[in-house]
This record gives C-alpha cells, structure tokens and sequence, in this order.
C-alpha cells in the first residue's frame, strides 16, 4: 500500500502537473499523469486481488508507476512499466529509485503495438495512453483468468465507445466509476 513516502512523491509529480497545465503549456510538453484519487484506488485494488503480474500502458513520469510498484512490491510481484517517451520513463526511474521501488518495476521503452504480443498472461492493467489506442490495446492484452483492466480517463475524455467495447467481451463485468477522470474497471471471471 501506499505510505508517507509514496503519497509524498505522487503530491509533489501532481503538483507539477497542475502548473504545466496552469501554464498553458502545449500536450507533448506536459506531464499527463494519473490523479492522486486514481493511483490510491488502483494500488489499494491491485493489492486488494493480490495481483502478481502487473502492467501499465503509459507510464508518463510516474504516478501511475508508484502506485502500482508498491502494490506489487506487496504481493511479492512485478510490474511491466510501458512508455513510449524516453525523458518521462527516466523521470519515473529516478523517483522509484530514491522510493525503493525501482526493482519491481521491469521498464520497457517503446510503443506498446510493438511491445505488448511479446508480453505473456497479466493479473492487472491501467491503460493509460493516447485515448484513440485504447480499444486495440485492450484486444491486444492477456489477462488471467479473474484479472483486471483499468482504464483511466474514461469520463473526462468521453470514451463510451471503449466502455461499449469492454462490456460485449463475453463474461466481462465492468463498471464505470467516478474516481479522477473517470475509471473503467473491467473484471474477467
């Protein structure tokens, strides 16, 4: 779970965040991280199933990465951290680093269209990313049997079309939940 020293540095990246956004500055130039609400319910629900097997589909600078690294680091697991741009993932690095997470986390830089068919069986995933990737990302995913997706950003970006996608997977249950920008939260039984 997430202690002092996590909520620490998920406050200090979040408060970054808010004044490049405050600064108008253009999309690539800012941090898009996870909200705070976000990463305690992903952590708390990632170690709330024991997950041993996790992954994140952008990881920016590393809110997301924290929250789940501590979780697996709970669970005795390991964490697949996928980010396509090279300056956030040495961001994210050097935080886990200085918090003692960095050896849960297995770092992959690169577009996960690439990375992810060389990926095997996971227990839990944020999808996190371009939003027009979600629905192929999520098709492209092996998730064990009772694992779960998250998917964030689903209300403040509008993604019905996603939402509809997850829930005609024969035996998926999903929720939407109204936690940050709003968490797709999609179980397979």
């Amino acid at each position: 779970m997430l202690g002092e020293k996590e909520r620490a540095a998920i406050g200090r990246l979040w408060k970054r965040k808010l004044e490049q956004d405050a600064q108008k500055l253009a999309q690539s130039e800012r941090h898009r991280n996870l909200e705070p609400a976000s990463a305690e319910f992903i952590c708390a629900l990632a170690a709330g199933v024991c997950a041993l097997r996790l992954l994140e589909i952008g990881g920016s600078s590393g809110i997301s990465t924290i929250a789940l690294a501590a979780a697996a680091k709970d669970a005795g697991g390991k964490l697949i951290s996928i980010e396509i741009e090279a300056e956030r993932q040495a961001e994210s690095r050097e935080t886990l680093s200085a918090l003692g997470l960095e050896p849960v986390v297995d770092y992959r830089l690169g577009d996960a269209e690439s990375l992810l068919p060389g990926l095997s069986e996971v227990d839990f995933a944020l999808i996190d990313c371009e939003k027009e990737d979600y629905i192929r990302f999520f098709d492209m995913l092996q998730i064990a049997r009772g694992g779960i997706v998250v998917a964030d950003n689903i209300l403040s970006h509008g993604l019905e079309d996603y939402v509809a996608h997850v829930r005609e997977r024969p035996g998926a249950e999903s929720i939407t939940l109204n936690i940050g920008k709003g968490l797709e939260v999609t179980r397979f039984p």
